[in-house]
């Protein structure tokens, strides 16, 4: 022990001045006072890096460490393995023979030869994968690689991707980041083969120079169609809000605009922005809290939209684009909003007759207790202001002020809520013809009475909770100047509507069963209208039941005038190790439109075998037209290192003229953590032209 410190002193004290390098081991042999040789169980602190190996020999005079048998580089973010290493300590240079050097997420690269520069790793003949070592599922090999460690990232030329000894694609040059992290550099591409446009070819690059911001470009090639790109630039600009801005440009062939009806480009911006509290601390009122929500959009056609699409499932269909403004204040009494709303109708050559709301103001009071009484009240006002370019305008004012008397019976067993409800509606038109009166004014108020209780019982591990509810709206006084709603103009009728109440008798009954393993909740609800000529509303019976893997939902409302069911939604869902079933029922009988009835039927089962691997087959059933919306087979694959997806299907796609039937195939693979490829190929592929 006393000879292996001094060994130990000598060489520390030889390397003072020029790299520090500590060697321990069983065995130090010193050679002319230049060469010190150490031998079993070395140990080497170099640098703040551990290294081990069985042998090392270190010559002073040109500054050389060789390390040999089972070197294991130890660092702060990897670990290295090779057969032999050899460490220039004055340019700190390390040559490597058979590297194995394994970073984040597994991922690990074997090379035949390698050194290392600084933070640069320049490697021979090499592969990576992040399987296992010994016969991996999946490999990138390459001839030559340089993998920069203070970027992160490797960049590979001849690259080979095998999958199970099978080359399934080459790169001439391929780089990828070694982390999930956000970094510079081109991103898979995207290809897609459709009936309408042919190969589709997108090619991303993203910028990151920061990390709280980045720029992806997305360029396309539709064979058929044309070229175009969009830009994207996010950014997060506090830890509680972040955004986009996006423009986007595609140039059609002039042959296929016309003969499709397409504008010859298509163009537009977005802008989007959220923030849980955008108002500085010193400009917020104490105790208020504040919010912002922009989602805007300036579009020639929905071509914009539709050319970011992946399928034609997801097609924008809609002729009215809305972009939205919501800012917030508030706090646990008051609320303060600012809203605003902006279309733009393609379906239209000009834009100047769309209806626009912009401002809306808002002001809520919550619930306040009036003089320690059992009177309550709460307030809410409304300003709206209806503009366009052309055709009438106007400004709404709408007053909501509900007084509120709460009591309790009978040892809390039955509660009363008595409440006067005020409302005031008062319109200012502009632009409109002058034979009209300019103004429109709505005013009621209605009484509701409201008895309730809330029962609760234990049985054992389970609550029970009734809580039945008995409530009668009676409308009190109602004036309406200078005419009645029904008797407006249309063009003051197309800009807003006003708030009505009708004498109505409702009944509900809620009950929650709840124990730590299962939950039950009913709901039966029933309203009667006196005043109508059809006075029975519809029956409500709504029950949830949920326990271990099991899962029902039952949504029923029953018409009693017509004598027919309404509508109803029923869910099943029932999950074990290896399966999993779920099936859904929609059905609607709408009576104000010739009883036209809809009814959907959607299943969904998965298989689980192997621990790995499952199947699944899906499909949508128009049980009223008696064909199938859409329905899907698939198989999927996942292990640590890979995962991979197969899907074949059909969609019926609901058009103006007629439906499409489009048919697609879907292949992912992907390579943790790397990446993977993604292919949809479509029999068909929807485009709406700009006026249909």
């Amino acid at each position: 022990m006393v000879r292996f410190l001094l060994y130990l002193l000598i060489l520390t004290a030889l390397l003072i001045s020029k790299e520090r390098v500590e060697i321990f081991a069983k065995h130090i042999v010193a050679e002319n006072n230049t060469t010190l040789i150490a031998k079993d169980g070395v140990i080497v602190l170099y640098r703040g890096d551990l290294i081990k190996s069985n042998r090392a020999v270190y010559d002073r005079r040109d500054g050389i460490l060789k390390l040999k048998g089972n070197v294991e580089y130890l660092g702060k973010d990897n670990r290295l393995s090779s057969d032999r290493l050899t460490i220039d300590t004055i340019s700190r240079d390390i040559d490597i023979n058979h590297l194995f050097l394994v970073g984040e997420d597994n991922l690990w690269i074997d090379a035949s030869v390698a050194q290392k520069d600084y933070d640069v790793y320049r490697l021979g003949e090499s592969k990576i994968s992040s399987c296992n070592r010994i016969d991996p599922d999946w490999t990138i090999e390459f001839s030559r690689a340089d993998y920069y460690k203070s970027r992160e990232i490797l960049t590979m030329e001849d690259a080979k991707v095998r999958f199970y000894d099978n080359t399934i694609l080459y790169f001439p040059y391929l780089a990828f980041p070694t982390v999930h992290k956000r970094t510079t550099g081109l991103l898979y591409p995207r290809f897609k083969i459709t009936k309408r446009d042919g190969l589709v070819y997108e090619q991303p690059l993203f910028y990151a120079p920061k990390p709280n911001w980045d720029i992806e470009f997305d360029p396309q090639l539709r064979v058929k169609r044309g070229v175009g790109t969009y830009i994207t630039a996010r950014f997060i600009d506090s830890n509680h809000s972040n955004g986009y801005a996006r423009v986007g440009y595609f140039k059609n062939r002039h042959s296929y605009a016309k003969l499709n009806s397409l504008n010859d480009e298509h163009k537009g911006m977005e802008l989007f922005y959220q923030s849980t509290d955008f108002l500085p601390k010193n400009i917020s009122p104490k105790d208020y809290k504040s919010g912002l929500y922009l989602n805007s959009i300036y579009l020639n056609d929905r071509e914009y939209l539709n050319l970011q699409k992946e399928s034609a499932s997801k097609l924008v269909k809609s002729n009215l684009i809305e972009s939205r403004l919501n800012a917030f204040l508030y706090n646990s009494q008051n609320y303060f909003g600012l809203y605003g709303k902006y279309n733009i109708d393609i379906s239209k050559k000009s834009n100047n007759r769309t209806i626009q709301e912009l401002p809306s103001l808002e002001y809520h009071k919550y619930l306040q207790q009036i003089i320690k009484s059992r009177l309550f009240y709460s307030f809410d006002a409304r300003v709206k202001n209806f503009t366009r370019t052309e055709g009438s305008r106007a400004t709404q004012l709408e007053v909501n002020l509900p007084i509120n008397y709460y009591d309790s019976f009978f040892n809390n067993y039955l509660d009363l809520s008595i409440s006067e409800n005020l409302y005031l509606n008062r319109v200012d038109f502009r632009n409109i013809d002058p034979r009209y009166k300019d103004y429109y004014l709505y005013y009621r108020n209605y009484h509701t009475f409201t008895l309730s209780s809330d029962l609760v019982k234990n049985y054992g591990s389970s609550i029970h909770t009734i809580h039945p509810k008995l409530t009668y709206i009676i409308p009190s006084r109602q004036r309406e100047s200078p005419l009645s709603y029904k008797y407006l103009a249309d063009e003051k009728k197309e800009l807003f509507v006003t708030d009505t109440k009708e004498e109505q008798i409702s009944f509900s009954l809620e009950q929650y069963l709840n124990n730590s393993d299962m939950n039950f909740v009913y709901n039966l609800g029933y309203s009667y209208y006196p005043k109508r000529v059809k006075s029975q509303g519809d029956l409500i019976n709504e029950l949830e039941y949920k326990k271990d893997n099991i899962y029902f939902y039952s949504n029923l409302k029953y018409a009693f005038d017509e004598g027919l069911l309404h509508n109803s939604t029923n869910s099943f869902r029932y999950n074990q190790n290896n399966y999993d079933i779920m099936l859904t029922h929609f059905y609607n009988n709408d009576f104000l439109f010739k009883d036209k009835k809809s009814s959907f039927l959607q299943a969904k089962f998965i298989n689980h075998y192997k621990k790995e691997n499952s199947w699944f087959i899906d499909f949508d059933y128009d049980m009223e037209q008696g064909y199938n919306h859409q329905w899907g087979i698939g198989w999927s694959h996942k292990k640590r290192c890979w995962s991979s997806k197969i899907t074949i299907g059909q969609e019926i796609i609901p058009n103006v003229d007629s439906s499409l039937k489009n048919t697609a195939l879907y292949l992912e693979l992907n390579l943790y953590p790397i990446g993977g490829i993604q292919q949809n190929i479509e029999d068909n592929f929807l485009s709406q032209g700009a006026n249909n």
